[in-house]
């Protein structure tokens, strides 16, 4: 018998924050437990995450397969990188990364709107095609020799931020290093990822939110109802791609270095496999899907299966049919994402009863004038 909680109980609330204090303890034990390169991998995979939640809100509850994602994460990456170097506007020492970043994301959330522009009149394979297109053009442009662009990029060179987020000197003490500056770069990341997953697992509830998920599961009924069509598709755009603008300020932040090959085809894949691993349509499988694509990754390419006659060496050619192997394994056994599978095993040991709202009037069915009889 699994351990049944009612919904916002006192006993569910207590289950609740507990099992938020042993989530941020883990958060903050990580960075210290971990060797300073698999702090660069976390990292990295957070920055993904915060990406993935953005392809989440268009293609998991919005229903539209657009996979252009990797260009606003470029886009992030560059502006941030060109506020923070060239210091333009404003001159001196003036942008500094907490104030960079936000900026970034109000350019790629008006990139957004525009990209939702066709995406009101073009639906399914042809927007796939249209979005798949900017992301594969994408690195071309950033190495266009006008307007001053492939000097604010580096071009085919990349480019690397002399500024760099290292930890000051009272942070020495708390166990922070300048030779592994991962370790502090880590804390930023995390806060600022958590408001990210914060304000979209909110937004979802919300009316807005709702909203794009009517849409997804029927247009004409959503429209009928009274949902605003063009502003909730345009608004659902720009929110995703200034999330795509976070994940790359993120970038610039930690890795240092900003290179227009980064941010092409191979990224935007990427990110649409961590989103189906992780769970469509799943706030949390953001997450799951980005340390998947992160960690799996790294683990088959040290892996090495003797066959007897030939020995599979995951570093060597076949290391992306080991990853493309695991990953149509964990899709055959589970078809919903891992974050489906553990609610799934999850259910069999604990269950949380919902909680049935008051009605404020008595319900009268339809072709009576009494309210309905309630048998105790």
């Amino acid at each position: 018998m699994p351990i049944t909680v009612q919904e916002n109980s006192a006993q569910h609330k207590l289950h609740r924050l507990i099992g938020a204090g042993a989530f941020g303890a883990v958060l903050v034990a990580l960075p210290f437990i971990l060797p300073e390169f698999q702090v660069g991998r976390l990292n990295r995979a957070i920055y993904l995450a915060v990406a993935i939640l953005g392809l989440q809100l268009v293609l998991g509850y919005g229903g539209l397969l657009a996979l252009g994602h990797s260009a606003f994460i470029g886009t992030g990456a560059f502006i941030t990188t060109w506020l923070v170097m060239d210091q333009p506007f404003f001159g001196g020492d003036f942008w500094e990364f907490w104030m960079a970043i936000p900026i970034a994301m109000l350019v790629c959330a008006g990139a957004g709107s525009l990209i939702a522009v066709p995406a009101l009149r073009i639906k399914g394979l042809y927007l796939a095609l249209i979005t798949i297109a900017l992301a594969t053009v994408f690195p071309g442009l950033a190495k266009i020799e006008s307007f001053g662009i492939a000097e604010a990029t580096g071009g085919v060179n990349g480019r690397e931020l002399t500024e760099k987020l290292v930890p000051p000197g009272w942070a020495e003490s708390l166990g922070f290093s300048a030779t592994e500056p991962g370790r502090y770069r880590y804390f930023p990341v995390v806060l600022l990822a958590i408001a990210a997953f914060w304000v979209v697992n909110n937004l979802i509830k919300s009316r807005p939110g709702r909203s794009v998920v009517a849409i997804r599961d029927n247009e004409t009924g959503a429209a009928v109802s009274g949902v605003d069509l063009t502003r909730t598709k345009v608004t659902n755009f720009a929110v995703s791609a200034s999330l795509g603008g976070l994940a790359g300020g993120m970038w610039a932040m930690d890795k240092g270095f900003v290179a227009e090959q980064d941010y092409g085809f191979v990224l935007a894949i990427d990110l649409l496999v961590g989103l189906v691993i992780g769970g469509v349509a799943t706030v949390p499988g953001a997450v799951v899907g980005a340390l998947v694509v992160v960690f799996i990754r790294e683990f088959t390419k040290g892996l090495e299966i003797p066959l007897g006659f030939y020995t599979i060496d995951g570093g060597g050619p076949l290391s992306q049919a080991i990853f493309g192997f695991i990953l149509v394994v964990v899709t055959f056994f589970a078809p919903g994402g891992l974050v489906w599978m553990f609610r799934l095993i999850k259910s069999k040991f604990y269950q949380v009863i919902p909680e049935i709202p008051e009605l404020s009037e008595p319900v009268i069915p339809l072709g009576q004038t009494e309210p309905a009889m309630v048998m105790s």
